[in-house]
């Protein structure tokens, strides 16, 4: 009798470790799988953006004026371009340096009117811009909270025309500069990581390019009057970069 018992404890042992080769040599047997690291954020990206503008354009009388010395404009356009950067990442910490080619195109005209007397007006227009920028950001969950601000330049034109309506043998004088305007710029925003290499942002830029100053000349019935034109804006777009991990300094 106990051999039997014996005989059948040696088949059930035998069975179940058949039983366990089979399994582990079987469909069953799945390799350990691994999520792939998430791509860093250091090496250099291009990309492009579009959005809108809208500033102030201001004018000042500086000698000459009789009837009114100020006034401003509201120019505002469309913004598109290009862009260039490389960032740095430590932690969840990512900084670097971000520049833009593009089109600011702020546009527009203001002025103010003297009945049976005197009116004015200027004309700004702000095409081809630049900018060469710092950035700061913090990573969370994938997409980034940043600041950043620098150098904002952008190619302008600004224009003064002045009429007179009663007692003027000259009625219309003008005058007009163009001139790459130097400034900065300071804002911040958000830039969340797509599939692959790919990210998006939203940006938003506020920028002041200075003033300059111009002269209309005299007319019969007109004085030559001095003014100073200051402009300044905001700006907001989106964009989308793509990164190559690969060029990294250092590496």
């Amino acid at each position: 009798m106990r051999r039997h018992w014996f005989a059948l404890l040696v088949a059930c042992v035998a069975v179940g470790g058949a039983s366990g080769r089979a399994l582990s040599d079987g469909p069953y047997d799945y390799a350990p799988t691994y999520a792939p690291a998430p791509m860093g954020w250091t090496g250099f990206y291009i990309g492009a953006h579009l959005g809108g503008t809208w500033g102030s354009s201001e004018a000042n009388g500086r000698n000459g004026v009789t009837l009114d010395d100020s006034w401003s404009a509201s120019p505002s356009g469309l913004v598109a371009g290009g862009t260039l950067g490389y960032n740095w990442q430590t932690g969840p910490v990512v900084y670097g340096i971000e520049g833009d080619l593009g089109n600011l195109g702020l546009a527009g005209s203001g002025g103010y009117y003297v009945p049976f007397g005197y009116d004015a007006s200027t004309t700004t227009d702000a095409g081809f811009y630049m900018t060469l920028r710092a950035r700061l950001g913090v990573l969370m969950n994938g997409w980034m909270l940043y600041a950043t601000g620098g150098y904002l330049g952008a190619d302008t034109t600004v224009s003064v025309l002045e009429a007179c309506d009663i007692l003027c043998s000259t009625p219309v004088v003008s005058a007009s500069t163009t001139s790459f305007r130097n400034g900065w710029t300071i804002g911040g925003g958000f830039e969340a990581a797509l599939e692959g290499a790919w990210t998006a942002k939203v940006e938003y830029l506020y920028y002041d390019i200075g003033s300059v100053t111009l002269t209309t000349p005299a007319g019969v019935g007109i004085g030559a009057n001095t003014w100073n034109v200051a402009t300044d804006g905001s700006l907001v777009r989106v964009g989308i970069n793509y990164r190559f991990n690969g060029f990294k300094f250092g590496q």
